[in-house]
């Protein structure tokens, strides 16, 4: 069993891991995954999202990344499952030569509510990666 230290570290991480881990397996998705953290998710909205309501979060992020200015949030919601959230770019910047967006992360799903942040790169192909120790919560 893992350390508690080590729990606490990841932990925070994982609902990160398992919404960028379920938008891989398909090969249309634009948001490339990343880490290697376990995608095990306790007592976090995303835990409750429907296959549709991971379709409109996906959607929603990709929009976001793509086209949305700072400060502007890009709302999703799903009325079936009552499912909602919001993507909002906090800050863009230049990292070489790549566009970089940090974008706050707001769930809600199952009476609980989540507010996170990860940092994005876009690759040379277009794709947007999930950037390592620029994600806040």
């Amino acid at each position: 069993m893992p350390s508690k230290p080590f729990l606490r570290q990841v932990l925070p991480l994982a609902p990160l891991a398992l919404i960028l881990a379920l938008l891989m397996p398909h090969p249309a998705h634009a948001i490339a995954y990343w880490g290697t953290y376990g995608a095990t998710m306790w007592n976090t909205p995303s835990q409750f999202f429907t296959t549709q309501d991971w379709e409109l979060f996906e959607a929603a992020l990709t929009k976001t990344l793509d086209t949305a200015p700072d400060g502007q949030a890009v709302p999703w919601q799903n009325a079936a499952s009552k499912a909602s959230g919001e993507f909002t770019v906090l800050k863009s910047v230049k990292r070489g030569d790549q566009d970089c967006r940090q974008v706050k992360i707001t769930s809600s799903a199952g009476g609980q509510r989540r507010v996170t942040g990860i940092a994005f790169c876009r690759e040379d192909d277009g794709t947007w990666k999930a950037i390592p120790g620029k994600n806040r919560k």
